[in-house]
């Protein structure tokens, strides 16, 4: 998520299981988007996967991330 743990922005510390529950609730879009990045494949095997372009692979993770830090951040 880009977020060092050590970052003055992370006020708590969250179990795999809570990020796991922010994971889940995230559109299927951008679950999909992110769980690929995460498997290690790039945003033009991505968007060929699951037939978006690339510009809305890229658009998908970087919303993702947004929410996943909006829920484990301040």
């Amino acid at each position: 998520i880009d977020i060092p743990m050590d970052s003055p922005y992370v006020e708590f510390e969250f179990s795999a299981e809570d990020v796991m529950k922010v994971i889940g609730n995230l559109s299927e879009q951008y679950k999909n988007t992110f769980n690929l990045y995460l498997d290690g494949l790039s945003h033009k095997q991505i968007s060929k996967r699951l037939g978006i372009s690339i510009g809305t692979s890229k658009s998908n993770l970087h919303k993702a991330k947004k929410n996943i830090r909006k829920y484990l951040t301040i």
